[in-house]
C-alpha cells in the first residue's frame, strides 16, 4: 500500500476528520487531500517527470506534508535536507541529487540560495513569504490549479524519498526508501505498539531526520497528527493537554525536560498512552520517574534511517526490563553478530544485523559504503548489541564507540550509565582520548544540574564505587552544554574531533 492510496482512502472515508493540526488551525483529510492534488497538478504543468527528485527545506509545517505527498502522487522523490548544515555541505547534497527544484521555507531561503550549485538554475517554491522575484511563491503554486487526482500509477516498489543519514560518522548518506519500505516499517510500528485510528499523534523528530515518521502512522490509520515547529519542554506540554495527544515520539532529553516543567505548573497529560524513546540510551530511573508523574511508562525502542524506522520495540501494558530496547517488531529479523558474521549466542555482545522488507536495500547512487553496510541481504547498522534468553535486545554503543584501554573493551555507554546516577550530573558524554600508557582513556564531557560544581576528583570517586579501575574517566570536564545534532542526540563525532 502506498502513501498515495492512504491518502486517498482517507479523503473518502474520513473527509472531515482533521489529518493535521497546527497550532489553532486543521486541516481535514478532505483538504489535505485537495492541497496535494493542486501541488501534484503545478507540479506537473513544469514538466516534472517520474524519478525527478525535490529538495525540501521546511520545519514541521502543514506544508512539509502537503509537499511529500504531492510529490509522492507525481511519481517522484523527496529529498528532504537538513537546513542545520552549511551550506558547503548542502551544495554538495544538491550535485548528488540534482533537484528539479526545492521546496523552503522563508527562514532558509538564503541559506539555500547560497547553496546552490552554480549553473544549474534550480528553481526554488518559498514557503511563507520572503521570496524574490525569481522564486515561486507557495500561494502562487496552487493558485488556480485543479484539485483533481492527477491519477498517475504510483507502485508500492516505487522509490519515495532520499532519506538522508546524519552523518555521524561520516558525510550524510541518502537512504533509498520506497512506499513499501515505509508500509512495512508503519504496519509493524502499528502492532508493536497497540495503535489505533483514534490516536493523536505528535513527533517531535527532526523533519529531516525520519521525517515520513510524522505522518505515515495517522496517515495509515485515519488518525490525527499535530505538528510543531519548537519543542520547548512548555509547548509540549501544552499541546499534549489541549489536544489529547495520546502518542508522542521523542529523544530521552525531552521527556527529562517535560517533567522538569511538570514540577513548575500542572498540566493534564492523561491522554498520553504510548510516549515513546528512541535515537538514543532511555534510563530505566527515567521510564519509572515518568510513570510515576504521567501513569505511563518511557517506551523504550530502536531504530535507524535505513530500518525505516523503530526495528524493536517494547510493547505497551507489558513489563519494560532495565535497559532493554525490548523485542523484534513483525516485518524485521535481527541477530547478533560477531566480525565475520556468525551469530552469537545470548549474553554475547555483537553487532546488530537486520533484514525484512522495511529495511532499504542501498544508499543513493551507491556511494562508498554500500558494501559494508549491506552484506547478503542483511543491514549492517554498525550498532553493538546484545540479547537475553528470551529475545530482548539491549543496546550497548555504536561499534565506532568503543575503546580498548590497555586492551580491554570499553564502551562509553556503559559509563554514561553510571554518572547519570549522579544527582548533580544532567548530560554526559563519554569519548576517547589518547594516552602513552594504555593507548586510549575514558573521558567524561559533564553538563551539571543548575551549574552545580563538580571536581574531577569527586566524579572519580563516585565512578570507582561503581566500575573496575580500566574503566574509570581519566578526565573529567565540565562545560555549560553538549553539542548537539539537529535531530537532537550529542554530537559524539564533534567532540572526539576536538579531542582527537
Amino acid at each position: 500500500m502506498t502513501l498515495v492510496e492512504m491518502l486517498e482512502v482517507n479523503a473518502k472515508k474520513f473527509p472531515e476528520k482533521p489529518a493535521i493540526v497546527y497550532y489553532d488551525v486543521k486541516i481535514t483529510y478532505k483538504e489535505l487531500n485537495e492541497t496535494v492534488n493542486k501541488l501534484s497538478n503545478a507540479l506537473t504543468a513544469m514538466g516534472f517527470k517520474k524519478g525527478e527528485r525535490v529538495g525540501l527545506m521546511l520545519p514541521r509545517v502543514p506544508e512539509l506534508v502537503a509537499s511529500f505527498l504531492s510529490i509522492a502522487k507525481v511519481q517522484g522523490i523527496a529529498v528532504p535536507i537538513s537546513f542545520e548544515l552549511l551550506s558547503e555541505k548542502i551544495r554538495t547534497i544538491l550535485t548528488d541529487i540534482l533537484p528539479r527544484c526545492l521546496i523552503v521555507y522563508h527562514l532558509f531561503l538564503d541559506l539555500a540560495r547560497r547553496s546552490l550549485p552554480s549553473g544549474l538554475g534550480i528553481p526554488i517554491i518559498a514557503v511563507g513569504g520572503g521570496g524574490k522575484g525569481e522564486d515561486i511563491s507557495w500561494a502562487d503554486m496552487l493558485n488556480g490549479k485543479s484539485s483533481d487526482n492527477p491519477s498517475l500509477e504510483v507502485k508500492d516498489g516505487d522509490v519515495v524519498y532520499l532519506n538522508y543519514t546524519s552523518g555521524s560518522t561520516g558525510n550524510p548518506r541518502g537512504a533509498v526508501t520506497t512506499h513499501s519500505n515505509i508500509y512495512w516499517n508503519t504496519v509493524a510500528s502499528v502492532d508493536a505498539l497497540k495503535l489505533t485510528s483514534e490516536d493523536v499523534h505528535i513527533c517531535m523528530f527532526a523533519p529531516f531526520a525520519h521525517p515520513h515518521e510524522i505522518f505515515a502512522r495517522p496517515l495509515y490509520l485515519g488518525g490525527t497528527m499535530v505538528l510543531i515547529d519548537k519543542i520547548y519542554p512548555k509547548s509540549l506540554a501544552e499541546v499534549i493537554s489541549k489536544h489529547g495527544v495520546t502518542c508522542m515520539m521523542g529523544l530521552a532529553p525531552m521527556y527529562e525536560n517535560l517533567l522538569d516543567v511538570l514540577k513548575l505548573k500542572t498540566y493534564d497529560l492523561s491522554s498520553l498512552r504510548v510516549p515513546e524513546s528512541g535515537g538514543m540510551y532511555t534510563r530505566t530511573e527515567l521510564v519509572k520517574r515518568f510513570e510515576q508523574k504521567v501513569g505511563v511508562p518511557i517506551i523504550p525502542v530502536w531504530g535507524s534511517t535505513e530500518t525505516t524506522g523503530i526495528a524493536i520495540a517494547n510493547r505497551p501494558k507489558e513489563d519494560i526490563l532495565p535497559g532493554s530496547i525490548g523485542k523484534p517488531c513483525t516485518s524485521y529479523e535481527v541477530r547478533i553478530v560477531d566480525d565475520n558474521d556468525r551469530e552469537l549466542p545470548p549474553g554475547e555482545i555483537g553487532e546488530m544485523i537486520f533484514k525484512g522488507p522495511a529495511v532499504v536495500e542501498r544508499y543513493y547512487e551507491k556511494v562508498s559504503g554500500d558494501k559494508i553496510c549491506f552484506k547478503n541481504g542483511w543491514y549492517q547498522s554498525g550498532d553493538l548489541g546484545r540479547k537475553d534468553e528470551k529475545g530482548n535486545f539491549y543496546f550497548v554503543e555504536r561499534k565506532t564507540g568503543m575503546m580498548k584501554v590497555a586492551g580491554l573493551k570499553v564502551y562509553p555507554l556503559e559509563i554514561e550509565m553510571v554518572l547519570m546516577e549522579h544527582p548533580d550530573i544532567k548530560e554526559v558524554a563519554v569519548v576517547s582520548a589518547r594516552d602513552k600508557l594504555r593507548g586510549e582513556i575514558p573521558m567524561a564531557i559533564i553538563v551539571t544540574n543548575d551549574g552545580i560544581k563538580l571536581t574531577e576528583k569527586e566524579v572519580q570517586r563516585f565512578c570507582k564505587e561503581r566500575l573496575p579501575n580500566y574503566k574509570l574517566p581519566r578526565i573529567v570536564e565540565i562545560r555549560k552544554s553538549l553539542p548537539k545534532t539537529g535531530g537532537g542526540k550529542i554530537d559524539k563525532k564533534e567532540l572526539q574531533m576536538e579531542y582527537a
